[in-house]
């Protein structure tokens, strides 16, 4: 899991982390430019800030997939894990 603030942020992280490619001529990348471009654009969150993490799309999904939690369904999770949203 990784917290993205800003989209300098996330384009660094899905090279070198998600894509594990660095620019050096000792580990080229597989992709060419247009590629790179196509899958940053593809794959980048709604909005910022935001959690990545990999998972399941569905329970019957066999591939990982980039996921993303947005500051107001973690408003939601901190309300709901500091009982604010129990009645009890």
């Amino acid at each position: 899991m990784k917290v993205l603030t800003d989209k300098p942020t996330f384009e660094k992280w899905f090279v070198e982390d998600y894509l594990n490619i660095n620019h050096n001529p000792m580990n080229p990348s597989i992709l060419t430019d247009e590629e790179l471009d196509i899958a940053l654009s593809e794959s980048a969150p709604e909005s910022f800030p935001c959690l990545v993490f990999m998972g399941a799309q569905d329970i019957y999904s066999d591939g990982n997939q980039l996921r993303y939690i947005y500051k107001d369904e973690l408003r939601l999770m901190q309300e709901l894990l500091e009982g604010k949203g129990f009645s009890h």
